[in-house]
């Protein structure tokens, strides 16, 4: 039997890298890839080291502003890579826009 999902929002796989900026944290700016993401939250890979808690502010060549936390962290078996779970505590778009983000991210994302 396949396990209930326990998300309130569906993720979808991304494959996008960004600029990851850590507040108050050492590792100041560094680069990621979102692995997947909703509206609620994402998750992604970095081989910067970060803590739950840690607040980020993320850049990503598509029009979304995004601010979360680090929420649990798991680390790689090789490369030194870590895969990261992140709340949001904001999503939307840079510029004005009618289009709600959760809207833009499943018609973006989606399996056609």
């Amino acid at each position: 039997m396949k396990e209930r999902e326990k998300r309130k929002h569906p993720r979808f796989p991304v494959g996008i890298t960004m600029d990851v900026h850590a507040k108050g944290h050492t590792v100041g700016k560094c680069r990621g890839t979102i692995s997947d993401l909703s509206v609620g939250g994402m998750s992604f890979k970095t081989t910067a080291e970060l803590e739950e808690g840690t607040s980020l502010y993320l850049k990503i060549n598509i029009p979304l502003e995004i601010r979360g936390e680090v929420r649990h962290m798991k680390s790689g078996s090789g490369g030194g890579m870590h895969r990261y779970g992140v709340r949001f505590h904001k999503l939307g778009f840079e510029t004005a826009d009618s289009v709600k983000a959760g809207d833009w991210i499943a018609a973006r994302f989606a399996k056609k």
